[in-house]
């Protein structure tokens, strides 16, 4: 099947979303499709600039082969890209720590490039501001705030400032592609949520038990990964207090962390 057939499938696609992008796959061919004018097709469109722009330096999972936010050659807008590694599959929390140890090296070249986001610089929530929040609305108590709010005042210390960075921007499991073997990473896939902003907040959606191998040697850094993911969690544990989510999950994962961060 060529690619001109791939596309021909989307005309006999009742319907495209609008949020989110969808994918159609036919070997080593991928196509990501939305409704033209949509929020998911300002995705698509963002993803493929991201891929010509990242294609020098080895970054992404896929080369881009067509790009139509009109609708014109069929009646979704759509990126046609070809995978770079067809057999590839995702990382797991259970691969060996080598891997994750070249993931951290793809993030420090990532994040060290100049910056290649368009837009202004996202800022990181205020962690702190947070507590405060999370204390005002009797989701922790006054005796939390206060070894907590210590807490963050220590990783803030050892993380050092922010540093500005493009960012993957939706770096979870799946978007990293390992070879078959499942001994080297050959890409990151799906730069539509990608920006400017903290260059740890590409750790957020990582397993925990990996921070040590993405940053090895390097404390600064591994602080910094510790205090996003902190404040991703105080994030889910504000959104959970609005019926956003799981309640009990968010406050396992805040005693996760903090076991993984003194023990």
């Amino acid at each position: 099947m060529n690619h001109d057939d791939v596309l021909t499938i989307l005309n006999f696609i009742d319907q495209a979303p609008t949020d989110m992008p969808a994918t159609l796959r036919q070997g080593d061919v991928l196509v990501r499709y939305a409704q033209p004018g949509s929020p998911a097709m300002h995705l698509i469109r963002r993803d493929a600039e991201m891929l010509l722009a990242l294609a020098p330096h080895g970054l992404p999972g896929s080369e881009l082969l067509e790009l139509d936010l009109g609708a014109f050659r069929v009646r979704y807008a759509f990126s046609l890209q070809r995978l770079t590694h067809a057999d590839s599959v995702p990382i797991e929390e259970g691969d060996g720590e080598s891997v994750w140890q070249q993931l951290g090296e793809y993030l420090q070249r990532l994040h060290t490039l100049p910056m290649l986001s368009t837009g202004v610089l996202i800022p990181s929530p205020d962690p702190r501001q947070l507590l405060l929040h999370l204390n005002e609305t009797q989701l922790i108590t006054d005796k939390d705030l206060v070894w907590l709010d210590r807490w963050v005042k220590t990783l803030q210390l050892q993380a050092g400032p922010e540093r500005p960075a493009t960012l993957h921007g939706a770096l979870r499991p799946a978007n990293v592609r390992l070879s078959r073997d499942r001994q080297q990473v050959v890409g990151l896939m799906d730069w539509s949520r990608s920006h400017a902003g903290d260059a740890a907040r590409d750790f957020i959606h990582l397993p925990l038990s990996a921070y040590a191998a993405l940053c090895p040697g390097d404390d600064a850094r591994l602080a910094a990964g510790l205090l996003a993911f902190l404040t991703q969690l105080l994030l889910d544990l504000r959104d959970a207090a609005q019926g956003q989510q799981a309640l009990p999950a968010a406050i396992a994962r805040l005693l996760n962390l903090f076991q993984f961060n003194f023990k």
